[in-house]
């Protein structure tokens, strides 16, 4: 399991718990695929928020975050009611570009549920490429 820290740096993790709700499961009684990218986001906006600043405020600055890539290992899954463990970092970044690892794990016995990457490109509210701001720059710099 991901170790937790109070001052993330690129090689630590960032933890988020969250209760699966019946309307996150499918037929089967399992997490539907695709919301495990939903809780991919709260960790990941959760991390920003933690190491520079939350998502609202960077788009009032101007800048929006595509996804530019995601992927998604399904290992084992998780059923209504489980508490689940939702772990982030920063695994690299770029004059533009940055992008996060993630890992979930079932609260109650540690079972690694699901593995997963997410980049991102920094950008305006057009959608044009724009460098990553100067003082998260320097702020991953540090943490590296």
């Amino acid at each position: 399991m991901p170790s937790t820290h109070t001052k993330p740096n690129l090689e630590e993790w960032h933890k988020e718990t969250i209760r699966v709700r019946y309307a996150d499961t499918d037929r089967m009684g399992l997490v539907y695929h695709a919301n495990y990218f939903i809780y991919f986001e709260a960790c990941r906006s959760s991390l920003i928020r933690t190491i520079w600043k939350p998502y609202s405020q960077i788009e009032k600055d101007g800048y929006i975050l595509l996804v530019i890539e995601a992927s998604c290992r399904y290992r084992k899954g998780a059923g209504y009611d489980d508490l689940l463990n939702i772990y982030a970092r920063v695994a690299d970044f770029s004059g533009s570009r940055i992008r996060f690892e993630y890992k979930i794990y079932k609260d109650d016995d540690n079972t690694l549920l699901v593995e997963g990457i997410t980049e991102h490109c920094f950008a305006d509210k057009w959608g044009k490429p724009r460098r990553m701001p100067v003082e998260l720059q320097k702020i991953l710099s540090e943490r590296r």
